[in-house]
């Protein structure tokens, strides 16, 4: 009977959404089927990314259905922002509308109005466009922390089933965990975390975290292909120990989402979509070695994800997509690859994998080695990383397109060292 009843109220859910249903219905069948849910693209979002866009305004309710909340927080330029990015959710692919959540730093007026409040509270998802993130903590808050009736009503749709979507900067703020600011991987690795710094090359952060729709994790974007992984690195073990600390992060690879659905809960898990990956670090039980001059880090373990991989959020398993077989006893190489610029990321060649992920890619589909390392390109002092898939459960899974640099790799569990050369 109770099977009867839970079938009907879902029937009866998806009816009122396909007969043209109100936002608050909408949102409450979002709800029952994938729970709370977010979009998290990694920049460089392509207009013809449509498996990503799609899936914020299907998480939207559907096309005709999704009205999207763009939120422009971020952005230098926020009129322009609002047109491309309307263009895109609507007249591109199928919101029934976009909503101007005009709240910046530059006019503090709309963080309270109760006209934009009452817009908010009509809406069935939200973009957050890219920028500076710092922009849209600044904007999003009021003295002492205080979230603005603006982020307080954004959050209350949130809660009842409305997708929070964003890409660059518009990922990049929403975590609950302290929040990256600035920083290069190397200046980072020498210089550690700061809270602030009048050099952009530092690995700067905020530590009272994001705007809060993510937990648990720290959150970078444009990954790989600006080699940030030492960065992430460097801000987890600083910062691990805070009240808005964690031991974990991801950083979201250009053209690439992760769609994260049942946020919140134990059942919290994220999807790969898109071109590139999704890199996962867990520095849960690493080691510094504050005897060494330098920064010394080991007991690092990092997870990588392509197209069609799922992470657990609260267990941190993997299902790696079915389309993908393992690497073991398949390698296709004798040896893995090592690097002397480790934290060099875009190439004149764009199909080309950046450096920390081709070196470490190379581990997994190499018969022979089962470890190798990268140095980075600045001295004074050089930092060697060290990657090996011999400890733990390291596993690689693959799927074979043209070669090594167009095949999609995936990885689990790889064992990361750090210290000076």
């Amino acid at each position: 009977m109770r099977l009867i009843v839970q079938v009907f109220v879902l029937v009866a859910l998806v009816m009122h959404v396909t007969l043209g249903a109100t936002p608050d219905q909408i949102i409450a069948a979002g709800l029952h089927s994938h729970g709370k849910s977010l979009v998290l693209a990694g920049g460089g979002l392509n207009i013809s990314n449509t498996e990503v866009w799609n899936t914020i305004v299907n998480l939207a309710g559907g096309k005709g259905q999704a009205r999207i909340g763009i939120v422009t927080s971020a952005s230098g330029d926020p009129n322009d922002s609002i047109q491309y990015n309307t263009d895109i959710l609507v007249n591109r692919y199928g919101a029934a509308a976009a909503v101007h959540v005009n709240v910046s730093i530059w006019d503090s007026s709309f963080a309270t109005s109760p006209t934009l409040v009452s817009q908010i509270r009509t809406l069935t998802g939200f973009y957050f466009s890219g920028g500076d993130q710092s922009r849209v903590v600044q904007s999003m808050y009021l003295a002492g922390r205080v979230e603005t009736p603006v982020l307080a009503a954004i959050r209350e749709q949130f809660e009842k089933g409305a997708v929070i979507s964003g890409s660059s900067a518009g990922t990049a703020c929403q975590p609950s965990a302290v929040m990256v600011t600035a920083g290069h991987s190397w200046e980072a690795l020498k210089g550690g975390a700061k809270t602030s710094s009048s050099n952009e090359r530092d690995l700067t952060y905020d530590p009272l975290g994001g705007i809060g729709f993510l937990d648990g994790y720290a959150i970078d974007t444009h990954f790989a292909a600006r080699g940030r992984e030492g960065r992430m690195i460097r801000l987890l073990s600083d910062t691990k120990h805070l009240t808005m600390g964690t031991p974990y992060g991801f950083g979201v690879g250009e053209n690439t989402a992760l769609v994260v659905t049942h946020a919140g809960t134990p059942r919290a898990e994220g999807k790969v979509l898109g071109e590139h990956g999704v890199t996962f670090f867990d520095l849960s039980s690493s080691f510094v070695d504050t005897s060494q001059r330098y920064f010394s880090i080991r007991d690092v373990y990092m997870t990588y994800l392509t197209h069609g991989d799922v992470y657990n959020l609260h267990t941190h398993d993997v299902t790696f997509s079915p389309d993908k077989t393992p690497l073991k006893g398949h390698e296709n190489y004798d040896h893995a690859l090592s690097t002397d610029d480790v934290f060099y990321g875009k190439s004149n060649d764009p199909g080309r994998k950046p450096e920390f992920v081709r070196a470490a890619t190379s581990i997994f589909d190499a018969r022979l080695d089962t470890s190798t390392y990268g140095t980075t390109y600045e001295k004074n002092p050089r930092f060697r990383v060290e990657m090996s898939r011999a400890g733990r459960d390291a596993v690689g899974y693959v799927k074979r397109v043209h070669d090594f640099h167009s095949d999609l790799h995936s990885y689990k569990d790889m064992y990361v060292a750090i210290h000076e050369d």
